[in-house]
């Protein structure tokens, strides 16, 4: 019972998370990715719940899969591999921010710990489900508003230059995830300082991500 809930909750996050990174990047969604995204969806879901279940790997899981998300991005939907960094580092750091929106509603409306959640399979699973309702309606939000990026190339022999944007956009990507792995190491045993740490830094990062990634679409229309 307890795999069927991870496997739901997993489907719906990984789901939701792709329809945000085509949504937010301006790709025109047909069947054949959707077809694509759950089956996804589904390897990666099987991925999560394999590494959390091994102690040496649990806590860097969510980095795992972002490094895993990357490659497989890049590969399915034939996006250049620093543009696919781009895209899933956004699409990451979003979903975290708005689960730890809904997590921090939760303990502050019927005073949940984040003991009392990690320890219900069923609180914990509804969590991420309600995340990927709320990163669906916010692609709704985003596709009427047309609030969209159109610097992603869809051919792979695109010519990225490291300079500029560019470099400051990875270098945000670089810091941010090597603080989060770092935490998740340091704070093995105590899971509500990482989250707490981690959730700071993504918070905080987030703007100023937006911010390059509005400039680097103002640089390349012009």
């Amino acid at each position: 019972m307890e795999y069927a809930l991870f496997l739901i909750g997993s489907l719906f996050e990984y789901f939701a998370y792709y329809i945000l990174l085509f949504t937010l990047f301006r790709f025109r969604i047909k069947p054949k990715m959707i077809a694509i995204t759950l089956l996804i969806s589904f390897l990666m879901s099987q991925v999560s719940y394999v590494t959390r279940l091994n102690t040496d790997l649990a806590d860097i899981s969510s980095y795992i899969q972002l490094v895993l998300l990357i490659v497989w991005f890049s590969l399915l939907f034939r996006v250049p591999l620093f543009y696919s960094v781009i895209m899933n580092f956004a699409g990451f750091v979003a979903g975290f921010v708005l689960q730890g929106i809904v997590i921090y509603g939760l303990m502050f409306l019927i005073d949940l710990s984040l003991a009392e959640m990690q320890d219900n399979p069923w609180i914990l699973h509804s969590i991420q489900i309600l995340t990927a309702i709320i990163e669906l309606a916010l692609c709704r939000l985003l596709y009427v508003m047309n609030w969209n990026f159109d610097f992603v190339p869809t051919s792979h022999r695109a010519d990225v230059r490291f300079s500029g944007t560019n470099i400051i956009l990875l270098s945000t990507i670089v810091l941010c995830i090597s603080l989060g792995a770092i935490a998740a190491i340091l704070f093995r045993d105590k899971f509500h300082d990482y989250f707490m740490f981690s959730y700071i830094v993504f918070f905080v990062t987030l703007p100023v991500f937006l911010y390059y990634l509005l400039r680097k679409d103002y640089e390349d229309a012009s």
